[in-house]
C-alpha cells in the first residue's frame, strides 16, 4: 500500500515538473515576443511617421455614466500572401485606453499576438479607479489561459461578482474573447 502511494506521488510530482518546465518555456517565449514587438514599434523606419499602425478614437456620451473615450492603436505586419492567395496583414500588438466619468475610471489594455500565426499570447490590463492602480496579466497558449497574475481569487468583487471591466471581463477566458474581438475589429478597419 505504501509503495503504491509512493509511486502515485512520484508520478504526480513528475507530471507537475514537466508542466512547470513547459510553462517556463512558454513564459520566456512570451517575454521575448513582447520585447521584440516593443522594439519594432519604437524603431520607426521613417522617422516619426507611423509604420503599419492604425489609431481609432471614439468619444461618446453613455447613458448613466457620461462621457466615455476609447483610444485604440493597432500594430500589424506588412501585407503578405495568405494560403488562399489573397493579401493580408496580421495584427501583432494593440493598445486600448478607455476613460469614463471624466477620468475617474480608466482602463489601459495591451494585447500581444503571435506575429506569424495570429494566436493570442499575452494581455495586460491596468485598472485605475480614482487614482488606485491595479495590474492584471493574462498569458495564453493554444487559445487557452495558462496563467493569470494576480490569481482569480485576488480579483476585486463588484456587483456581487468579479468585474474587471464593465460588461467585458468577469473571468480570464473573457480576455481571450476580447482579443478575438480586437482582431475582428482590426480586420474590418483594414478592409476599408
Amino acid at each position: 500500500m505504501k509503495l503504491r502511494l509512493t509511486l502515485i506521488m512520484l508520478a504526480v510530482l513528475a507530471t507537475a515538473s514537466v508542466l512547470s518546465a513547459q510553462n517556463s518555456k512558454r513564459m520566456a517565449q512570451i517575454r521575448q515576443a513582447y520585447a521584440d514587438r516593443l522594439e519594432m514599434m519604437n524603431n520607426k523606419p521613417y522617422g516619426d511617421q507611423p509604420f503599419n499602425e492604425i489609431s481609432v478614437n471614439v468619444a461618446q456620451n453613455m447613458p448613466g455614466s457620461g462621457m466615455r473615450e476609447v483610444h485604440d492603436k493597432y500594430y500589424f505586419t506588412q501585407e503578405q500572401y495568405s494560403a488562399d492567395g489573397s493579401m493580408c496583414s496580421l495584427l501583432y500588438f494593440a493598445t486600448s485606453t478607455v476613460t469614463y466619468a471624466m477620468g475617474m475610471h480608466k482602463w489601459y489594455w495591451e494585447f500581444l499576438w503571435d506575429a506569424m500565426e495570429g494566436d493570442p499570447m499575452f494581455a495586460l490590463l491596468v485598472r485605475d479607479e480614482g487614482g488606485t492602480k491595479k495590474e492584471y496579466r493574462f498569458y495564453f497558449e493554444n487559445d487557452k489561459v495558462i496563467k493569470v497574475d494576480p490569481e482569480l481569487k485576488q480579483w476585486p468583487k463588484d456587483n456581487g461578482g468579479m468585474n474587471l471591466h464593465p460588461q467585458v471581463i468577469s473571468k480570464p477566458a473573457d480576455v481571450l474573447k476580447l482579443m478575438k474581438e480586437k482582431q475582428a475589429e482590426f480586420k474590418m478597419i483594414i478592409k476599408e
